[in-house]
């Protein structure tokens, strides 16, 4: 055929708009790919290889399509490139891809026909935008509206949204309830509607005071219900601001806390008594009511927790308690109001003011009443012990890596040779005494020195952790499973006789092969495993004995061309 020929000019046409392609795509640092008539791959940047972590030569020729989920796959035909090749463009289409490890990323693809000089049929240009972090973040964040919303209305305390002006913008039922009103009635209306006149100019200072900070505070006034009656409320109030720092409004958590304050009103006169306790110490003490809320805490608050004391009376020491303690301070604290205890040693973590968890060791003691001698509240003294507490923490868990490290191999994580030889010891003497069966798994990667001579030493070690893991999830609960040495594992049956051995080293057997390893130096093409099995049902009167049969089990099993299991009675 001559060089000017039909097909040797289309030939040369072609290869001139491939090369043109390759040198539009390949230096971008966008995810860029190019398809021609056939919808083959005939270029894509290096951005698209980084991203799905192929190789250039394993791409290109193969069909866009094959890079696809079945589902984009299936959208792809039947919608969107039957009204590409009409219009000659796409605008982003969301697909799923697959990349090479078998991670499914999202994208946004759009893409135009484009025609090069002498190329009639011209190929697809398609760009090609990551959209996996977006699509995760409108997920969490649709989830995490609807989780909110959940929590706000099955709470029973009063939560509402406002303007800084205080209009009401959302109130949960629990707010619209306690003003005889549903939710929607409340919207539009201001939250100075249900504040008696001499209260107003007060809540307005303490609504500028909230816009002025950016964290929370709290505050207590008096509210108007539609009978008339006079309520006192307990606030808890935080301006939210928009990416500016400009508050767009002001969330609001309450409480009804009216009898609370009548109570306090009514023993004013007998709180005299606990002003006794030292303001001056560095151990904070505090005072609690029959109610568990603060009656008096020392200035000591301040180092302790960096909070006022002003702040802390009225409030609950649970409302800092960490979550975790929660309920093991409260059991405390009511076994000392209900009179099981008089006195209990408590170790919990309190939030500082500043957001920090530190550890408190609180001496509490229960307070009785005078005349009925009834428990009538708590009285403790509470010291910082967060330096000595990371002391114990640290050194508890040096002691946790240093078992560790004793006990596990640091490549597979299995049990090492070491933990491997105690267990060994210690089931078979259990056997021996309990004429129980014991049986013995030795496992060999089939010519691993060749894997490593011909992929390298990191790839072996990769090799060597997946094999692990294989093997450790076809025993059983209560097995021992260790990296013996090298390449080889050992695995332990505890009340296994043979039979059920051999079934559990086939399944291990079949389980490596299916983790489908190339290994072109085996015959099999993948990475395998040869097993020899041994059991104490053959009497073993020796743990050496018992491991002699294992290893000549193995020794069978690589001779008898190896990836097959060979048990000691073979």
């Amino acid at each position: 055929m001559s060089r000017n020929s039909p097909l040797d000019i289309e030939a040369w046409r072609n290869e001139e708009i491939r090369t043109e392609l390759e040198h539009r795509t390949k230096v971008t640092p966008a995810m860029l790919h190019s398809i021609n008539k056939d919808g083959l791959l005939i270029s894509v940047s290096d951005a698209w290889l980084d991203k799905l972590g192929y190789t250039r030569e394993e791409v290109i020729g193969r069909r866009s399509s094959e890079f696809l989920t079945a589902e984009s796959r299936a959208y792809a035909l039947r919608e969107v490139l039957p009204a590409f090749f009409l219009t000659g463009h796409s605008d982003n289409i969301e697909y799923q891809m697959v990349c090479k490890d078998g991670r499914i990323i999202d994208v946004l693809l759009s893409a135009v026909l484009d025609r090069l000089p002498g190329d009639a049929q011209g190929v697809s240009l398609a760009v090609i935008t990551d959209v996996t972090a977006l699509k995760a973040a409108k997920r969490q964040l649709a989830l995490s509206e609807a989780r909110y919303r959940d929590l706000v209305e099955s709470q029973t305390e009063l939560v509402s949204l406002a303007s800084s002006e205080g209009e009401l913008r959302f109130v949960n039922h629990a707010y619209a309830r306690h003003y005889g009103r549903e939710p929607d009635e409340m919207i539009g209306r201001s939250l100075f509607d249900f504040i008696p006149e001499t209260n107003r100019l007060a809540v307005e200072h303490h609504l500028s005071a909230v816009c002025s900070v950016d964290h929370s505070i709290e505050n207590q006034n008096q509210v108007v219900l539609p009978d008339g009656r006079i309520r006192w409320m307990a606030w808890t109030n935080k301006a939210l601001r928009d990416l500016d720092g400009q508050v767009i409004a002001i969330h609001s958590v309450g409480r009804d806390i009216h009898d609370r304050v009548i109570g306090e009103q009514r023993l004013k006169e007998s709180e005299a008594r606990y002003r006794l306790l030292a303001d001056h110490g560095t151990d904070m003490v505090f005072q609690l009511d029959h109610d568990l809320v603060h009656r008096y805490v020392s200035p000591a608050c301040d180092d302790i927790l960096g909070r006022e004391a002003e702040e802390l009376i009225g409030a609950y020491p649970m409302a800092i308690t960490h979550p975790e303690d929660a309920e093991r301070a409260g059991s405390a604290f009511q076994a000392l109001l209900d009179g099981h205890l008089d006195r209990h040693l408590l170790l919990c973590r309190l939030r500082h003011r500043d957001g920090r968890w530190i550890w408190v060791e609180a001496q509490l003691k229960t307070l009785r009443d005078r005349q009925s001698n009834l428990p009538s509240g708590i009285i403790g003294t509470l010291r910082d012990v967060s330096a000595r507490k990371a002391i114990e923490e640290q050194l508890q868990e040096a002691n946790r890596r240093l078992q560790a490290l004793a006990d596990q191999d640091g490549l597979t994580g299995l049990s090492n040779r070491r933990l491997f030889d105690a267990a060994f010891s210690r089931e078979f003497d259990l056997a021996s005494q309990g004429e129980k069966d014991l049986a013995l798994l030795m496992i060999d990667v089939d010519w691993f020195k060749s894997f490593n001579d011909g992929y390298g030493h990191p790839s072996g070690d990769g090799c060597l952790k997946k094999i692990g893991e294989s093997i450790g999830g076809r025993v059983r609960p209560g097995d021992i499973v260790a990296r013996y040495g090298g390449e080889e594992f050992a695995v332990l049956l505890p009340g296994a006789g043979l039979a059920e051995a051999m079934v559990i080293a086939e399944l291990i057997r079949e389980s490596v092969l299916q983790l489908a390893i190339e290994h072109k130096g085996s015959p099999n093409r993948f990475v395998t495993v040869s097993i020899g099995v041994a059991s104490m049902e053959t009497r073993n009167s020796s743990r050496d004995l018992l491991l002699g049969r294992a290893d000549s089990a193995l020794y069978r099993a690589k001779g008898n061309g190896r990836n097959i299991v060979v048990g000691d009675d073979a």
